[in-house]
């Protein structure tokens, strides 16, 4: 390993033992702000191939641990940006760590073990590669669809942001020459068609039909109580070169109904040195990773979505496969070859066969085998080199990435749920160790996380969870027809239908033929009234029998784990909003042309809905909705539908029906319950609502259309803003105004203000307090934000983030959350990553004002023992007790152990 790193590790190693507990300790319930933000390639090794560095995502941070022959050793952490998804080793001594909540890169020095360098880069970013000649950092941008590049030695851009053509691109790639962006969102090349089209019977002999169709003028089913179904929109998909359903007779088709059309780009193909962007098609609707192979080309790892095929009982337990794909030379491989599909419900031993949710790839040097981790089924798969199955290991819980340790054949798992690295050994196939990383996530989101991942417990196959679909809590942006040609009407609630006061009963009925509906994020939606597009769910625990009518599973979920599930979902804020100012203000101007400002004011203010409604009085800010139902006659539907809350409306653009490039979508679904409206611009046009006429209308369209998509989010829009002070003397003026805007918004009790890194030599944390006032880690010790900005200096660089209300102290000074600050924890040589080990209660000391537990320490416990320590142990041993040449608190257990006790 690196001398520089050898030394910091044996400088900075504090480990302390604790008199109370020897084992890893409860995660503290503390102030966490949940985004539930989705790792992408959070591992990486160090071209020497002598570090292991992995994204803490719940604890912001970058943990270092060195690789020895026999096993990990923990060599530290670094305080980087809020959400850590990915990291990579530029150098033996240099990570990029990519932030998707700050909306960062932190460039982290391993010798110093400090950041000492922040980008700012735009909205989410999720992964980052180096490649070209010379080599540039290539950065993706996952809600900007755009890959930014950067010159890696001055951190300047080179030229502009390339568009990325695909929603939501999220991991890379690269052999050096080419970098590979795997489009999350791709798409499956499905649409849909409004209920006005497919009721043309000249078009489709029987459209919205179950399959097989019913004999004409007859109900579905004798189960079907009350009226005929609702005439609904039909989801279509592109076979070659025919749009057809899932009913189609033979040489029928939907050709002439759809204008539109998508370009299913799957990876985007960038050329490194020329910057060229072309693409690969036809692979899976989610690509969630890739990875280069061996010997040339990549592997894309994710699902396919089956959401052509309607109705609940065709699709129970079946409407998903999880897939992996060679690219060029591979055909897609399905990474389940035990399932057959033919039903939706195997035995429990079969489904614990199957990967779901996969997240991670690695292959090994010599492409013969493939390690493939299932977020969702707590397990990894290896393939060969075709990707046919050769092992299952199970892991840890939630294994979200892996690397491949060539010169040690190991691979190393980064479970996200119990923040754990798992260690698997490529000759015997078998988990040899596995080493913890502090985790801060609460008990309530550790209970409820499995309602929403695990496959192997919720479904009947288990290949797939709720989170399939409502992917990290969010969407798939599709849409789904899963009616129920055997279902039950039920009559709409009064208490729930906007105007029944009025005319009771005029929300109508919840009929079970509901039609096509879009995938809708879950984050938010607990106290907003009744769910689902139609409010026929009264709570979370009302989805309960999907787990068995959908997902095939035998049972559904007990109470306290459906109770369980909606303390968690709670616990999931929104993003921060991008389209607003730093202070959360809205900006005058967007790039449709309109002003939020003049939008927000319509949109509350205005009648504007048959000139008697504002659109507040139903879409309430700050939700987006009043929890009500809206009756079929007064939305010019065929069914009533739930007021939905507003707050990601910017998240579901991509589809065009008019205008240039509407055959090259990015998608096939866009706004509405049943995604049929491509715009919001386009819903606005609706009959009902009383825009000015002309221009003047057009105007007022696009300004509301503005406000919608800079709708307000339940987190700050400052919050993750970051800059790294490098000269605290002079800063530039550009960075002084920013310092200023934290510090104003922290002063009126908006956002925390947090600012980490290195001074005097030492790992330091500070909490803005107010006043002008930070607090720092030691107990006692403040200062003032001026005097902050001037500390630091190159070497000593200050990282400024500005972090959620009420999360500042954890993040800033009290890791764990007990009580006792970092710096005064360290000082005493207590572990501020154990919330059951304080100042208090530690057995072995500090001594020397050293801030280390070295062999003077261990001497005076020694001499205040009243022992010469046990014989044949000098304390000069101690240093290599575990034969690893540096102090650890492998050696203290030893100690301990041979001495019987604490004192």
């Amino acid at each position: 390993m690196p001398r520089s790193l050898t030394t910091k590790f044996m400088a900075t190693t504090t480990v302390a033992l604790s008199c109370a507990s020897l084992t890893q300790p409860a995660f503290a319930q503390t102030a966490f702000w949940n985004f539930e933000s989705p790792p992408i390639n959070p591992l990486a090794i160090t071209p020497d191939g002598a570090t292991l560095l992995a994204c803490n995502t719940a604890d912001n941070r970058l943990e270092v641990f060195l690789l020895t022959p026999t096993g990990m050793l923990k060599a530290g952490s670094v305080a980087v940006g809020l959400d850590p998804v990915s990291v990579r080793a530029r150098s033996n001594t240099e990570a990029w760590v990519v932030n998707h909540v700050s909306d960062s890169v932190s460039i982290v020095d391993l010798a110093a073990m400090n950041v000492r360098a922040t980008i700012d880069v735009g909205d989410e970013p999720t992964d980052v590669v180096f490649a070209g000649a010379p080599p540039r950092a290539f950065i993706c941008i996952s809600q900007l669809n755009q890959v930014r590049i950067v010159d890696p030695i001055t951190l300047a851009p080179v030229g502009s942001p390339l568009t990325i053509e695909g929603e939501d691109p999220r991991a890379l790639a690269t052999d050096g020459t080419s970098v590979y962006a795997a489009i999350f969102e791709s798409g499956n090349n499905t649409t849909v068609l409004p209920q006005t089209t497919v009721s043309n019977a000249a078009l489709n002999p029987y459209p919205g039909d179950p399959n097989p169709p019913p004999n004409a003028g007859t109900l579905f089913s004798p189960a079907i109580t009350a009226v005929n179904p609702p005439a609904v929109s039909l989801i279509v998909r592109k076979v070659g070169s025919n749009w057809v359903d899932d009913n189609t007779a033979a040489g029928l088709n939907w050709n002439a109904a759809v204008t539109w059309g998508m370009h299913d780009h799957d990876v985007a193909v960038i050329n490194a040195n020329t910057l060229a962007v072309s693409y690969i098609t036809g692979l899976m609707n989610l690509n969630m990773n890739l990875a280069t192979r061996p010997g040339g080309g990549i592997t894309v790892i994710g699902t396919e979505a089956l959401n052509h095929k309607r109705f609940e009982p065709n699709a129970r337990g079946v409407f998903l496969r999880v897939l992996g794909v060679n690219v060029p030379a591979g055909s897609t491989v399905d990474l389940n070859p035990h399932l057959n599909y033919s039903t939706g419900t195997v035995p429990q031993p079969t489904r614990d066969l199957s990967i779901g949710d996969p997240r991670g790839i690695a292959w090994r040097p010599d492409g013969l085998r493939a390690y493939i981790t299932g977020m969702g089924s707590n397990n990894v798969i290896i393939t060969d080199g075709a990707l046919a199955r050769v092992a299952n290991i199970n892991v840890g819980q939630g294994p979200v990435a892996v690397s491949y340790d060539g010169p040690r054949s190991r691979a190393y798992v980064l479970n996200r749920f119990d923040g754990t690295i798992s260690t698997i050994d490529d000759n015997s196939l078998t988990v040899t160790g596995s080493v913890s990383m502090y985790d801060p996530t609460p008990t309530v989101i550790r209970l409820g996380r499995p309602q929403l991942y695990d496959t192997h417990k919720t479904s009947g196959l288990g290949h797939m969870a709720c989170a399939s679909c409502h992917i990290d809590a969010r969407m798939d942006q599709l849409a789904w027809d899963l009616g129920d040609p055997q279902g039950a009407t039920v009559p709409v609630p009064n208490d729930i239908c906007q105007g029944a006061n009025i005319i009771p009963g005029i929300c109508g009925n919840f009929h079970p033929m509901k039609g096509p509906m879009t995938t809708q994020t879950l984050i938010g939606i607990i106290g907003t009234g009744v769910l689902h597009w139609r409010g026929d769910r009264t709570n979370l625990a009302a989805f309960n029998p999907a787990f068995v009518g959908l997902m095939g599973d035998d049972t559904q979920l007990t109470a306290q784990e459906m109770s369980d599930f909606t303390a968690f979902i709670s616990t999931i804020h929104f993003a921060p909003q991008p389209n607003r100012n730093f202070d959360n203000s809205l900006k005058t101007s967007f790039a449709n042309g309109g002003n939020p400002v003049t939008g927000e004011n319509f949109f509350m203010t205005v009648t504007i809905d048959g000139g008697v409604l504002t659109c507040n009085n139903c879409h309430s800010v700050p939700t987006g909705t009043s929890g009500l139902i809206t009756p079929a006659m007064a939305l010019q539907e065929t069914q009533s539908i739930k007021i939905p809350q507003l707050r990601n409306l910017y998240e579901k653009t991509g589809l065009l029906k008019s205008g240039p490039g509407v055959m090259n979508n990015n998608r096939g679904f866009g706004f509405t319950h049943d995604g049929n409206v491509d715009t919001l611009f386009s819903f606005l046009q609706f009959s009902g609502f009383n825009f000015a006429a002309g221009a003047a209308g057009d105007q007022q369209r696009r300004d509301v259309e503005a406000f919608l998509h800079s709708f307000p989010s339940d987190t700050h829009a400052a919050v993750g803003v970051q800059t790294t002070v490098s000269n605290g003397a002079a800063p530039p003026p550009s960075q002084q105004a920013l310092l200023n805007d934290m510090l104003a918004q922290a002063n009126a009790g908006n956002v925390g203000l947090v600012v980490k890194g290195r001074s005097s030599g030492e790992q330091r944390g500070w909490v803005y307090t107010g006043g002008g006032v930070f607090q720092s880690d030691r107990a006692g010790q403040t200062i003032a934000s001026s005097a902050l900005i001037a500390l630091a200096s190159r070497g000593s660089e200050l990282t400024w983030t500005v972090v959620p209300i009420g999360t500042q102290v954890r993040v800033g000074i009290d890791r764990d959350a007990d009580g006792s600050l970092d710096r005064t924890e360290l000082d005493a040589c207590s572990d501020p990553a154990n919330p059951l080990e304080t100042p208090l209660n530690v057995c072995i000391a500090d001594t020397d004002a050293s801030h280390t537990v070295d062999v003077n320490d261990l001497l005076a416990v020694i001499s205040s023992w009243g022992q010469t320590g046990p014989p044949g142990v000098l304390p000069a041993d101690v240093a290599s007790n575990c034969g690893d040449g540096v102090i650890d608190v492998n050696d203290l257990l030893a100690i301990v152990s041979m001495w019987g006790a604490c004192p």
